[in-house]
């Protein structure tokens, strides 16, 4: 129904087969022709992406109209526009009715970020001229979910009164009028499709919308919870069974570079049980028999652990500590100065599977010209995961084990006698640790309260709006031919391979809807407005997705689908500052023309927070650290 390009509407399940095993009935079948060639000639291998039973809920409903505009659509600063009957975009659960809001992007990416790279290369004006005119009729037109599509449902796209830049309507494809005016086809695929496509009208019909007015519709099914948690619930649960009380580990002592209010700096190494089939980078999840993941013997995965001082005269609360993208364990010590005000024994360990020795495997999945490889990433985080679960296990029962213990040992003879108190367990995550910690805390079974700093969801929305994106895009785009279409469809279908580790696959049951054997949790997040690296779309998905997350008032602004509260709040809550950053782009691009300084990692200025975030972690009370909006009045300057 999209002639100008094979695969779209994306997705849809015109590209699912049924299958009675799966929770969904369906499972995806994918052709090779519709995984998009490099220039070399090179696709993707379909069968990664066909082992899921819907599709991802974290992308974009995405069409081509070629010329199209997104004049009167609902924008990321309308939200409310995509609820209103007169809507011309419709995202609509077939089940229920309800529709689901949303904004609409015309991607713009590809279109800057080429103009840069041709600017870089010093191309002729007129090189650049024709490489923009072509890409201008690739953009594809994406209807962008503003909070997370439920599991394993049903969904109807409707497209409707879509303007060109003359301000004429955008023609529907022959095939689709066809379906839609009730006129024969000699298109055996189109007439194959007619009592399909009249329930999809029917349904339409029912919620307002007429099929005269239709431009294009179609349907697509969400994956199930079951396909994306099961592998790593599977993990989690396999290993507590095996080590209820944690795992083996051996501690070296090394103060380098703690500042004067830490005792003491441990490297602690865990003989973690393995998943994977090699401990280190590139390795798959060690399937069994029965298709899930089977320990394959141990590994030492190590953590960096910091004590302040405080912790001599009453026991510290231990944080766990994630670091930022492609980062490692040792980013930990950049939360000295909180640890130590807030008495925090706090430990961080790589993200496997998106930490620093991961980078070699993400650039080979990307470079390789078959994205199924990627694979290899959202796998090893599988492994990233039991090892904060596990590592905060061990730890706690450890601490609260007794003067014998390894760990008490080292606090009484490294550490001047300091203490850490087993039962105040927490999670503190920035960046790529607020977006992972996510996940994280839906799994946890130890951890009930975080700290999400600057976080987002999904992948598949943040990469176009993040500046950390350019290092890895022309490589991707170039191999592509910087095909517009093929790029969007080629983040999508990685994207279903992250739901198993990203927060899409996740977020949802932190607070309700939990996973087995797991309690409900509170989160706080903070949002640094105009973020450079996490567009703040993505942290407002999270929220509402999460559900219960209010908005901590006095507001810097309102944030539309989150409640505001004044004073206390008891349960999760989201905290933004503004550091006086200039809006963000309305479009899918990053912040490239803002010349200030990023807000992404100034949270740790916010003078109030080593007070509030105590509290929260101990209570559940959360509560707006400032006085008034959080803005720079607030702020004291790092050291």
């Amino acid at each position: 129904m999209t002639p100008s390009y094979c695969g779209f509407p994306y997705p849809n399940d015109y590209w699912t087969v049924a299958d009675a095993t799966t929770a969904t009935g369906l499972r995806l079948a994918l052709p090779e022709v519709t995984m998009p060639a490099t220039d070399g000639g090179a696709r993707s291998n379909p069968d990664a992406f066909n082992e899921m039973d819907g599709f991802s809920p974290g992308i974009a409903a995405m069409t081509h109209f070629p010329g199209a505009t997104v004049m009167g659509l609902a924008t990321p600063d309308s939200i409310q526009d995509s609820l209103e009957t007169t809507s011309p975009t419709v995202i609509l659960n077939a089940a229920t009715g309800e529709r689901l809001a949303h904004w609409v992007d015309l991607d713009e990416y590809v279109v800057q970020a080429k103009l840069r790279v041709d600017a870089g290369e010093e191309k002729p004006a007129f090189t650049i001229d024709r490489d923009i005119q072509k890409l201008r009729q690739e953009q594809a037109l994406m209807l962008r979910p503003a909070i997370r599509p439920d599991d394993a449902t049903r969904y109807i796209v409707a497209i409707r009164n879509v303007r060109d830049g003359d301000g004429e309507l955008v023609a529907p494809s022959p095939g689709f009028q066809a379906l839609r005016d009730d006129v024969p086809s000699d298109d055996e695929v189109i007439e194959s499709r007619r009592a399909h496509f009249e329930a999809i009208f029917a349904a339409l019909e029912d919620a307002g919308v007429s099929r005269s007015d239709l431009q294009i519709a179609w349907d697509f099914t969400t994956t199930s919870r079951q396909n994306n948690t099961s592998a790593m619930v599977h993990i989690r649960d396999d290993a507590f069974d095996k080590f209820p009380d944690g795992v083996p580990y051996t501690i070296v002592l090394k103060n380098e570079e703690i500042i004067a209010d830490i005792a003491c700096r441990l490297e602690i190494t865990f003989d973690m049980p393995l998943y994977m089939s090699k401990g280190e980078t590139g390795g798959l999840l060690n399937l069994g028999a029965n298709g899930l993941p089977e320990q394959n013997g141990t590994f030492p995965y190590s953590a960096a652990m910091i004590v302040p001082v405080s912790a001599q005269d009453e026991p510290a609360a231990l944080v766990e500590h994630g670091h930022g993208q492609l980062g490692e364990k040792e980013q930990v010590l950049g939360f000295q100065e909180i640890a130590a005000q807030a008495n925090f024994a706090a430990f961080g360990l790589d993200h496997k599977g998106f930490s620093s020795d991961d980078i070699p495997t993400v650039i080979a999945a990307l470079a390789g010209g078959d994205l199924s490889k990627f694979r290899a990433i959202p796998e090893r985080m599988h492994q990233g995961f039991l090892n904060f679960l596990m590592a905060m296990r061990t730890l706690s029962r450890a601490a609260d084990g007794g003067a014998s213990t390894t760990l008490n040992q080292t606090l009484t003879n490294d550490c001047g006698r300091a203490e850490i108190d087993g039962s105040k367990r927490y999670y503190f995550g920035g960046s790529q640790g607020g977006i992972l910690g996510a996940s994280i805390m839906a799994l946890n079974t130890d951890i009930e309260r975080a700290l999400l700093a600057v976080p987002g969801q999904s992948y598949n929305l943040l990469l176009n709006r993040s500046v950390n994106f350019d290092e890895y895009s022309g490589l991707l785009y170039g191999l592509y031919g910087w095909n517009a279409l093929d790029m969007q469809m080629n983040l999508a279908l990685i994207q279903g391979l992250w739901d198993r580790a990203e927060p899409t696959g996740y977020s949802k049951y932190i607070r309700t809807n939990r996973l087995p054997g797991t309690p409900a949790h509170d989160v706080l997040i903070q949002v640094s407005k105009a973020d450079h690296q996490v567009t703040n779309l993505g942290a407002h998905i999270m929220a509402r997705t999460i559900g219960g997350v209010v908005n901590l008032e006095p507001l810097i602004r309102p944030v539309w689908g989150i409640e505001s509260v004044s004073g206390e709040h008891t349960g999760s809550a989201m905290i933004e500052i503004d550091f006086g950053n200039p809006d963000p782009p309305i479009t899918n691009i990053p912040h490239w023309g803002d010349t200030m300084d990023d807000p992404h990692g100034r949270a740790t200025e916010l003078a109030g927070l080593v007070t509030t975030l105590p509290v929260f972690y101990e209570t559940g009370v959360a509560k707006n650290p400032c006085n008034g909006p959080c803005d720079q009045d607030d702020l004291t300057p790092n050291p």
